[in-house]
């Protein structure tokens, strides 16, 4: 039996939203947003468009083809979108 990696997890930023949009990982674990669309984006904490709900998580804009991590220290459930697109929304558990 393989025991998924719950150190890290990649999230792809389609055109259509965030692949998956909801990741679990243990504290500690890392999460790496890559760009895969062709326009730039824009990940935050949510809500929108205060982003005050887990500011370390106010990643800014990642163009297309490229990428960011953020380590999650405490357990906890974080909500994010892409401020440019605010329909564009997910979620990372972190046990």
């Amino acid at each position: 039996q393989i025991t998924p990696n719950l150190n890290q997890a990649i999230l792809s930023i389609s055109a259509s939203g965030f692949v998956p949009n909801s990741a679990t990982i243990t504290a500690g674990g890392t999460i790496t947003w890559s760009n895969d669309s062709a326009v730039t984006s824009n990940v935050s904490s949510a809500p929108h468009p205060a982003h005050t709900d887990y500011p370390p998580l106010n990643l800014g804009d990642v163009a297309p083809g490229a990428s960011v991590s953020l380590t999650f220290p405490e357990p906890g459930t974080y909500y994010f979108h892409n401020h440019l697109n605010p329909g564009q929304f997910g979620s990372i558990i972190v046990q």
